[in-house]
């Protein structure tokens, strides 16, 4: 909805998880009470801004409308059988040439949905860089990255892959990506302002311990039952 500044939001949670949405919607005439009144702690989640350039454009600056991303661009290989041939650069250095089902570039809010089924880290949102995780590579050792937030990310179709890509924004807007076409990728100058429960650190945490159940596991019995301790003893 917004191309550039973002009023402030207060996310509510309709679904099953909210990574995002620390408000419950069964209780909003109080939560938002509670957010007039003030004081509130705002957590500025980072986006992406997507350029999509033709091989056929004469230069970077002729490129199709920008696209914003508050989760992560993913370039696939779509309904394809091949595997996905995509050059890599950040900036003006080589990355790597990526072999596999495809790539997410996630903002570190984004860090908790795809880039995290994919096998890349859990970030705290307020923490600014772009991850770079891999979808089922075919190499052992390729483990994802997390860039800075200066850099500008170009992913290329080489002109001797053997299928064209996908890429699809927040899950939406899928485009095909033919040999010769690059996506530009950097961070967007304006973030969305969202408004905390408690604050950024603590609705954070909430979050990957009540989605998902992180490091939760049974507690080791030290001592053993108490009726047995005195046997043991003798």
């Amino acid at each position: 909805m917004f191309k550039g500044p973002v009023p402030p939001i207060v996310p509510f949670s309709l679904g099953s998880l909210g990574f995002m949405t620390p408000f419950h919607s069964e209780h909003f005439k109080e939560c938002l009470d509670s957010v007039l009144r003030g004081p509130v702690s705002i957590n500025l989640r980072h986006r992406l801004l997507c350029r999509v350039i033709r091989d056929a454009a004469k230069n970077e600056y002729e490129t199709e409308e920008p696209i914003l991303v508050l989760n992560e661009v993913t370039i696939d290989r779509g309904i394809s059988s091949y595997l996905t041939n995509l050059e890599c650069y950040c900036d003006n250095s080589f990355v790597t040439c990526v072999q596999g089902d495809g790539l997410i570039l996630s903002t570190t809010s984004g860090s908790t949905a795809y880039s995290l089924a994919a096998g890349g880290s859990m970030v705290h949102p307020q923490v600014p860089g772009i991850l770079f995780t891999p979808i089922c590579p075919h190499s052992l050792s390729f483990r994802p990255l997390i860039l800075p937030e200066h850099v500008t990310l170009r992913i290329v179709v080489p002109f001797n892959s053997r299928s064209p890509a996908w890429a699809s924004f927040d899950g939406k807007d899928r485009k095909q990506l033919a040999a010769g076409d690059a996506l530009l990728c950097s961070m967007a100058p304006c973030p969305v302002p969202t408004a905390c429960q408690v604050d950024s650190t603590s609705d954070f945490l909430s979050s990957i311990h009540d989605g998902l159940h992180w490091n939760l596991r049974k507690t080791q019995s030290f001592d053993g039952p108490r009726e047995l301790q005195g046997i043991i003893q003798i």
